[in-house]
């Protein structure tokens, strides 16, 4: 009982520590900005739709009426259900976007904790200190204007339930193994529609971390593995036809989107691909390494923007356990159990091959070669955000030489080493851009349209910007569109996402070519009962 109140006193302090600005400010200003944090909002409200049975599960309230428009972005699934939760007991969609992100911030120290503990052995201190880590990770906190990468929560869940299979497999235990692999394949599949980054690269992690067992395990684990599917062989096919079922919806969704975009261009995912910097590349405002990033990059790349998608990298200490993880494990893993230093070695090589692959030097990067020949990978624009992905494994690794080997150390020298990585993980500044009174009244002052109206488009965007956003761009009245339809039931043919449909109207509201565009786009999807929001006056018309 004391050992359960302390995780979750250590659960409730790492959530308190990361949301800490939010919980300061009550709530009024949030992770994210009008542009993408308006999207995922929008897409959440349109789960809270679904489930109110208002709308089809694959087709948005945006880009009307253009079929599987759910398609166009990441799915956002489970969050959505959890926003349904928090609307159902009275919170605004701003609030409930950011208690979602608390949730899977939940979630993530749980499923850490649970992964450390059985997975790998983890003294119950060392599995805690793992997961309070994972949960104020730096490179989440600075990249939380990005919602779908709270996803990153769920892949110590999918790792748990994934191991829990594997572990009743080997020990021919078939009914425990049915229930873990039933809840591996229905998670993964919900995953999948929730944050297809994270999804993914489970997927690509997965997949080389079994190889690398292979070639580490030696020949007795392999051949008791081989030994264990050929006795499971029916129970396995039950489950390989539950994943691919599961499956289904994924797949019907977005290969269509798939075919139909061509998924991101080389040119623009190279943009993205980490540079060796960037793997210490914690923000110049972290408390304990800012210094340094700011003396590189001044060194090395001065002109490099302050708030870059590539401020993934993990703090210089815990890269520093990380490596000394790795002369433990090739040393021969101390005392440890030797299959448990087994998947620990696995687990190392898989960090160090993924990782490799998505460094450059001098626009070189074995990414090119994973974007050219594996499934899935055109589709992740962003190549370094794979580096808060990793924050959890090489956690799990460091945390492992430390419930090893620390007991040799003194006291206060491990005292002094938790504290530092703690104090690594925080940084001065979030990205904390979406005002939510502001946000919710103008939400509010939108009237009730017109009876005749059946879908909208915006007419005139608005001109104010608190936070030097950009108002002459396309985000500025389309996301307000797309929120405005899923909270008001009405849809639009506005929108703008990941890719766009064709015949999207791209021009802003006031262009010469916008008008144009619109009646363009309602001509070729059949549109009919089509009435225009003014969101500078708030007044509704008919269509010009």
């Amino acid at each position: 009982m004391r050992r359960a109140l302390v995780v979750g006193l250590a659960a409730v302090l790492a959530l308190g520590l990361f949301f800490r600005h939010q919980i300061g400010n009550g709530f009024t200003l949030l992770l994210g900005d009008r542009h993408d944090a308006v999207i995922e909002l929008a897409i959440l409200e349109h789960w809270v739709n679904v489930l109110a049975g208002r709308s089809a599960w694959d087709r948005t309230d945006y880009f009307f009426p253009v079929p599987g428009t759910l398609g166009y972005n990441d799915g956002y699934l489970l969050f959505g259900l959890l926003q349904a939760g928090f609307r159902a007991a009275g919170a605004d969609p701003f609030l409930g976007g950011e208690l979602v992100n608390a949730t899977m911030r939940l979630i993530g120290f749980l499923g850490t904790y649970a992964l450390g503990r059985r997975a790998f052995g983890l003294d119950w201190g060392w599995a805690l200190l793992g997961a309070v880590l994972f949960t104020i990770s730096n490179n989440l906190f600075i990249r939380g204007n990005h919602a779908q990468l709270f996803s990153v929560g769920l892949v110590s869940v999918v790792g748990l339930l994934l191991h829990g299979m594997l572990a009743a497999l080997l020990q021919r235990r078939w009914g425990a193994m049915l229930l873990w692999g039933a809840g591996f394949a229905l998670g993964f599949a919900a995953v999948l529609m929730t944050g297809f980054y994270m999804a993914w690269y489970c997927a690509w992690f997965g997949g080389t971390l079994f190889l690398a067992w292979l070639l580490v395990a030696g020949p007795p684990a392999r051949r008791r593995l081989w030994e264990a599917i050929r006795a499971g062989a029916w129970p396995l096919a039950g489950l390989a036809l539950l994943a691919v079922a599961a499956e289904i919806p994924f797949l019907l969704l977005y290969l269509p989107k798939a075919a139909e975009t061509g998924m991101h261009p080389w040119a623009d995912v190279l943009k993205h691909v980490p540079s060796l910097l960037d793997i210490i590349h914690v923000g110049e405002a972290n408390w304990l390494w800012g210094w340094l990033v700011r003396a590189l990059n001044g060194a090395f790349r001065p002109s490099f923007p302050f708030w870059s998608e590539l401020m993934t990298g993990m703090p210089p200490l815990l890269l520093l356990v990380f490596a000394a993880a790795l002369v433990w494990l090739w040393r021969g893993g101390g005392e440890a159990p030797p299959a448990r230093v087994a998947l620990l070695r696995a687990l190392a090589i898989a960090v160090l091959v993924t990782w490799a692959l998505t460094l450059q030097v001098g626009g070189v990067t074995g990414w090119s070669l994973v974007y050219r020949f594996v499934p899935g990978a055109k589709a992740a624009r962003v190549v370094a955000r794979y580096q808060i992905f990793l924050t959890l494994p090489v956690v799990v690794l460091a945390m492992a030489v430390l419930s090893a080997e620390a007991r040799r150390l003194p006291r206060l020298a491990v005292a002094a080493l938790c504290t530092l990585l703690l104090a690594e993980q925080l940084n001065g500044h979030a990205p904390l851009f979406l005002d939510r009174p502001l946000e919710a009244g103008r939400l509010a002052a939108v009237p009730p349209p017109p009876p005749a109206c059946q879908a909208f488009y915006v007419s005139a965007a608005r001109r104010e910007s608190r936070f030097g956003e950009e108002v002459d761009n396309p985000y500025n009245h389309n996301t307000e569109a797309m929120l405005v339809a899923a909270v008001r039931h009405l849809p639009t043919i506005n929108g703008i996402s990941t890719f766009n449909p064709p015949l999207w109207p791209e021009a802003n509201p006031g262009d010469a070519d916008y008008l144009p565009q619109v009646r363009a786009y309602a001509a070729h999807w059949g549109v009919t009962g089509l009435c225009a929001l003014d969101l500078q006056r708030f007044t509704w018309s008919e269509a010009d």
